[in-house]
C-alpha cells in the first residue's frame, strides 16, 4: 500500500488495480499536462483542480506511467520534478541489491509479475511493464522503456532513452545503442546501434 496521496501522469490500464488497492490516496490523473497541468478525478464526479494547488496542499508523489522516455524526462524536469518518485509494484520480485541502489534514483517504475535480478543497474526514469524479466547484471540507461513480457538476459546494456519491444528477447551481453527501437517479438542477438530500428528472428535493422 502507498502511504502517501499521489497521482497519476499519463494513461496506462495496468494501473488501474493498483489505483483500487490505493484510491484512498489517490488524487487523480494528469491527464491534460501538455496544456496546463490540470488533474481529472476518474472515480465519482469529474472534478478537476490546478497541480500547483494540488502540490502546494498535498505535496504528493507522481507516478509518470507514459511509454515515451523523451516525455518522461522532460515532465520530470519542468514541471514535476521532486515528486516524481520511483513505484514497485505488487507480485514483482525484484533483487535486494537492486532495491537498494533504487534508493538513489527516481522516476522508475516497475509493473507487477516482473523478474528483476542481481546486480542490475536501472537508471532515473526507466518503465519496465509487466511481465518483463532482467537478468543478471544488465544495465539500462535513463528513461528506457521495456515493453511488456520482454526477456533481457545478463549483462545486456540498453542505452538511454531506447525502447524494448513486448515479447522481444535480448541475448546475453548485447549492447542496445541511445534511442535504439527493438521492435515487438524481436530476438536480438548481435549488437544495435544508436538510433537504429530492429525486427524479426533474428532481429536486422529497418531503418
Amino acid at each position: 500500500m502507498i502511504k502517501n496521496k499521489f497521482c497519476i501522469v499519463g494513461i496506462d490500464r495496468d494501473f488501474e488495480e493498483f489505483i483500487i488497492e490505493n484510491k484512498g490516496n489517490y488524487l487523480g490523473l494528469i491527464s491534460d499536462y501538455k496544456k496546463n497541468y490540470k488533474i481529472t478525478k476518474r472515480a465519482g464526479k469529474e472534478k478537476i483542480t490546478d497541480w500547483l494547488k494540488i502540490k502546494k496542499k498535498y505535496n504528493p508523489n507522481v507516478y509518470i506511467v507514459i511509454d515515451k522516455g523523451k516525455e518522461r524526462k522532460s515532465l520530470t524536469d519542468k514541471i514535476f520534478k521532486k515528486n516524481v518518485k520511483n513505484l514497485i509494484m505488487n507480485k514483482t520480485y525484484v533483487d535486494k541489491s537492486v532495491i537498494k541502489d533504487l534508493l538513489k534514483k527516481k522516476g522508475i517504475l516497475i509493473q507487477k509479475l516482473c523478474f528483476i535480478s542481481s546486480r542490475v543497474n536501472i537508471s532515473n526514469g526507466v518503465k519496465i511493464n509487466i511481465g518483463s524479466q532482467i537478468h543478471h547484471d544488465v544495465l539500462i540507461g535513463e528513461y528506457a522503456t521495456i515493453a511488456p513480457r520482454a526477456v533481457v538476459l545478463g549483462s545486456v546494456k540498453i542505452g538511454k532513452f531506447s525502447y524494448i519491444g513486448a515479447n522481444s528477447t535480448i541475448k546475453q551481453g548485447v549492447k542496445i545503442g541511445n534511442n535504439a527501437v527493438v521492435g515487438a517479438g524481436a530476438v536480438v542477438i548481435k549488437d544495435v546501434k544508436e538510433n537504429d530500428v530492429v525486427a524479426g528472428n533474428p532481429a536486422k535493422s529497418i531503418k
